[in-house]
């Protein structure tokens, strides 16, 4: 089987040769090279971690198995490019400009439309084209996606998996916009901000690549319902894992400032846990830091220095710490020889015990 290190790289390989596949047939339209530019640019970099998920998903059911075939890199590869559509219309809704160390497409497209001086508000046409980029890399998923299914012993049931995972991002987004422009109460917000992670990382980042994997390896019902039960419980700790390098990463390896998540205001479990558990004074100080980009290092210091020392982080990874261990206890309770389930929670660390 190839490594945990061969195999992202095997899916770099193959997501441009899907690209290129996915968009030939209209290469010679005058104009068009521009979006093609821009979309292979977008499928570049990330850890493919949603196509090792469903790599782990189908090693989980047939480890026994030398080499993952043909149908389980296309599902990798379907998931990498589908993934880039969510992103280049996550950025678009979070205003982000970057992606990746690189300018969002839809930054990209602003940029060469204004190089090229061309009439019109330069920024509109980037949203614009943006917007359209994600479609076409929707398109370009959907046709690796039914090209791993060819040879599924029931097409009908991944297909179902795959478009339950597509209308899971566009619930999980909107809820996500919602928690955003919403008031919260701190005392009842975790319950809210838990249900848009457990639609956003939860079953689409985590269980339905884990289990899409598994319906190539011929999984029976009982094995995918443990699956996505696991996924559910490690994506969950894996957002919050994120969240607490959002907020206490080292920017050299997250590529994020420090602090940054609070800077920009975002609403996280740990935000919750903070507002109920900072003494008056931090938690004073953490209002003023909150959604304020301006907020120097010293400011952003003593908030995180409060988080550390008043139990907030130790609250918050003990949280990380029960969503793991309850997927762990599925693997260890599921329907899998020793080494399938070697494999999901070689998986299942990698997951959590990142710092990036």
């Amino acid at each position: 089987m190839p490594s945990a290190q061969e195999f992202p790289t095997q899916i770099d390989e193959l997501l441009q040769q899907a690209w290129q596949a996915g968009v030939s047939r209209w290469q010679d339209l005058a104009g068009i090279a521009e979006l093609f530019e821009v979309g292979l640019t977008a499928l570049e970099g990330g850890k493919r971690t949603r196509a090792r998920l469903a790599y782990t998903g189908w090693k989980a059911i047939r480890a026994s198995t030398a080499t993952p075939p043909k149908p389980v890199l296309d599902l990798g590869v379907a998931l990498e490019i589908y993934q880039a559509s969510a992103l280049v219309h996550d950025d678009i809704i979070d205003n982000s400009v970057l992606r990746r160390g690189k300018d969002a497409a839809h930054i990209s497209f602003t940029k060469r439309h204004l190089a090229a001086q061309r009439p019109g508000d330069h920024q509109e046409y980037g949203r614009l084209a943006a917007i359209l980029l994600g479609d076409l890399l929707l398109a370009v998923a959907d046709q690796c996606a039914f090209e791993a299914a060819a040879t599924c012993k029931d097409p009908d049931a991944f297909f179902a998996n795959w478009t339950e995972m597509t209308r899971e991002v566009a619930a999980g987004q909107y809820l996500d916009l919602r928690l955003e422009t919403d008031e919260l109460d701190p005392a009842h917000a975790r319950e809210q901000i838990l249900t848009v992670i457990r639609h956003k990382s939860g079953r689409y980042s985590v269980a339905h690549p884990l289990t899409l994997g598994a319906r190539l390896a011929g999984a029976g019902p009982e094995q995918i319902k443990t699956l996505f039960a696991i996924g559910e419980y490690w994506g969950i700790a894996f957002q919050l894992c994120d969240d607490e390098l959002g907020v206490f990463g080292d920017p050299s390896r997250t590529g994020k400032p420090a602090g940054g998540d609070i800077t920009e205001g975002k609403k996280t479990v740990l935000w919750s846990l903070a507002e109920q558990l900072l003494g008056e004074e931090a938690r004073a100080n953490l209002h003023q830091v909150f959604g304020n980009r301006a907020a120097t290092a010293e400011q952003i210091l003593a908030v995180t220095d409060a988080l550390n020392n008043q139990g907030v982080r130790d609250q918050h990874r003990q949280l990380i710490a029960d969503y793991a261990a309850k997927g762990d206890a599925l693997v260890a309770s599921g329907e899998f020889d020793d080494a399938g389930r070697e494999a999901l929670l070689s998986l299942g660390r990698a997951l959590v015990e990142r710092e990036s």
